[in-house]
């Protein structure tokens, strides 16, 4: 191997630690204990690495197992022992882990039912409140019609996350042989659910005293619609939500 390869080796090496680190590889490590390791360890991790992404392994999973292999190398720093002597060479430590049946990126595990709701909510709920929020600004001050209010502006975003939760939990199986796909529940929790949810909006719109339902004017429906919209797509990408609709 000549001087450029093993300079070649040694930056790719950088890059494949930095991006453990920085989380850029979707992963999630700790520095202070990645630093903690031996140049060798630290390679021995990156080969690893390497080869679980290429197997497909959630970034998820991932980060367990280095934190968890980073914790036992540490240990074995103290003693002498190296990253060879307690796992094998990288490619048997892969074989290993992956004996064990991780989900890989294409099976990723669903979010739980808290944050699918949420994430349902607030993207349907501030579509609407937005819809409401441009009806009122064309209206040009005029309220005919439905008007979500305060307290029906707070139930649209809780019932719309209820309807999308419901309906991602009979979402058409597609794997499944032909007849058992589910496409007709699909169809019913869905409508029902869509129904529920206009018509709980419109009662309250309707019988709700202003007193306690005042309106609000166009600007803050469409300032709430887009902040909840944005808050949307910052919880999804930062808690890696899968399972909804969207």
């Amino acid at each position: 191997m000549t001087e450029q390869d093993v300079q070649q080796e040694v930056m790719e090496v950088e890059e494949v630690g930095e991006a453990l680190v920085d989380g850029s590889a979707g992963e999630t490590i700790e520095p202070a204990q990645f630093n903690q390791l031996t140049k060798r360890n630290q390679q021995f991790l990156m080969a690893v690495d390497k080869n679980l992404v290429a197997a497909n392994l959630t970034s998820e999973v991932r980060t367990a197992i280095y934190n968890e292999m980073m914790e036992t190398l540490v240990q074995g720093q103290q003693t002498g022992q190296t990253a060879r002597q307690l796992y094998g060479t990288p490619t048997e430590c892969v074989e290993t882990i992956m004996k064990q049946q991780f989900p890989t990126e294409g099976e990723a595990t669903v979010s739980p039912d808290w944050q699918i709701a949420l994430d349902g909510g607030l993207i349907l709920g501030s579509i609407f409140t937005l819809i409401t929020g441009i009806s009122l600004m064309n209206a040009k001050g005029e309220t005919s019609g439905l008007v979500l209010g305060l307290v029906t502006l707070i139930l649209n975003y809780i019932i719309a996350g209820g309807a999308m939760l419901a309906t991602a939990k009979v979402l058409p199986k597609m794997d499944a042989p032909k007849g058992e796909r589910g496409y007709f529940k699909y169809f019913a929790v869905s409508t029902l659910s869509m129904i529920v949810w206009v018509t709980v909006i419109t009662l309250a719109s309707v019988f709700l005293p202003s007193s306690i339902n005042p309106m609000l004017p166009y600007e803050a429906y469409l300032f709430i619609g887009g902040v909840g919209l944005a808050l949307r797509f910052y919880l999804k990408k930062k808690w890696r939500i899968k399972g909804g609709l969207f």
